[in-house]
């Protein structure tokens, strides 16, 4: 099996069935909220617990988002008006998310899915994914759980979907080699939302040596009902446990690329593909430094940025905005339809981006806005960074990467 992403898109069908695991919760909901509008993706299954199994959803969902759930649909709605006609007609009445019967979270419950999405939480998460991917079908996760696994990429789609050559090595390895299903997972929130610029002026101006990040997170983040109203509110939290070992350790999976070991080989004598984790090339190894706040926002993750780039004399400040705006990650040429319109929006006013003015400006949240980009008196260049956590931080990560795979082939 080729361990190449195939070069040329393909045409999608005009219907994807989808499923959703954790489908009660805040990520989960988020993922139907989203598949709800969606062009191919049609929902076909919903999964939560067992106390969940066998209730119509609207009765086994607190629903907290914005969106009524009364008028989600099952998504599907085509691109041309003779599409959207066709799907508005499949979405009767008894078409409705609200209206489904809730399953339990078992692959035999999902078969005739061809994509699964999950939104649950990382203390069921494993064994649950790994049965999916074991049954063959093709699994977006948004959970921690197989990030740090060697032969699982690690996706934000806006910069590294090249890493889902590793797919076809983690079809081979598993036993029975697998044919159809995989593993991919998308990144920590507060990660997702700082490696986009990071990647936008690597690509420019080569490797970067270290980076100093600060955050402001959300309360949202911390998923519902999340931080207790006494120790937030009028308040800030200078601690989230185990994000800042996330940030710096995700960043050089995220950021690395994929390389031949010279030490390591499958069962056929095949050498195995590695993550480098920002060391092959010769590139320096990248530093990472994050401090993670807790902070009385309800949706928009804002980071800090101080960095050096390897390069010397760095970019100027008025180099790194034009590098940013002009950022256009694969995705978008390649024509996802969840992908942003614009990758970085770039901000002139020295008190932008703000998440309340801010955080849904690029495209619903797919993007992220940066502003004050200055010269930084330590490093080289620092600049803020603002992502919305509950879309392109979460949902839309894993829905953009499953688009990318459907448009690769990887999905059939």
């Amino acid at each position: 099996m080729s361990s190449k992403i195939a070069p040329n898109t393909v045409s999608p069908p005009k219907k994807i069935k989808v499923g959703v695991l954790g489908a009660t919760g805040t990520v989960g909901q988020r993922f139907i909220t989203l598949l709800s509008e969606h062009p191919w993706f049609i929902i076909e299954t919903l999964g939560a617990s067992e106390r969940s199994k066998k209730k119509k959803y609207r009765d086994a969902v607190k629903w907290k988002q914005t969106i009524p759930l009364s008028g989600l649909g099952l998504g599907g709605i085509g691109t041309s008006e003779t599409e959207k006609i066709s799907s508005t007609d499949l979405r009767s009445d008894d078409g409705k998310v609200a209206d489904m019967i809730v399953k339990g979270c078992t692959p035999e419950e999902f078969k005739t899915c061809q994509i699964v999405f999950s939104g649950l939480d990382a203390d069921v998460a494993g064994d649950i994914e790994s049965a999916f991917r074991s049954a063959n079908i093709p699994l977006f996760s948004n959970a921690k759980n197989y990030r740090r696994d060697p032969h699982v990429p690690l996706i934000v789609p806006l910069v590294n979907p090249s890493h889902f050559s590793i797919i076809p090595q983690q079809q081979r390895l598993h036993s029975p080699p697998l044919s159809k299903g995989f593993i991919v997972t998308n990144a920590n929130c507060s990660t997702t939302g700082y490696v986009i610029p990071l990647a936008a002026l690597e690509k420019e101006f080569g490797p970067i040596e270290s980076v100093l990040v600060t955050t402001m997170q959300a309360i949202s983040g911390a998923g519902y009902p999340g931080v207790p109203s006494l120790d937030i509110l009028g308040n800030v939290v200078p601690y989230i446990g185990g994000e800042e070992e996330k940030i710096e350790w995700e960043t050089l999976k995220i950021l690395g690329g994929i390389t031949d070991s010279e030490t390591e080989f499958d069962r056929n004598g095949v050498s195995l593909k590695m993550f480098d984790m920002h060391q092959a090339g010769g590139r320096p190894s990248l530093r990472v430094s994050a401090s993670c706040n807790r902070v009385p926002v309800i949706d928009g993750h804002m980071e800090c940025v101080s960095l050096r780039f390897h390069r010397r004399p760095p970019p100027s400040p008025q180099q790194v905005r034009e590098a940013l705006s002009a950022f256009t990650p694969e995705i978008q040429s390649l024509g996802c339809p969840s992908a942003p319109r614009k990758a970085i929006e770039v901000f002139e006013e020295p008190d932008r981006p703000q998440p309340r003015l801010d955080v849904k400006g690029t495209h619903n949240g797919a993007g992220v806005s940066v502003g004050r980009v200055r010269q930084c008196q330590v490093l080289d260049i620092k600049f803020v960074v603002l992502s919305d956590n509950v879309s392109i931080g979460a949902a839309t990560s894993s829905i953009i990467n499953a688009e990318y795979a459907v448009l690769k082939g990887v999905v059939t």
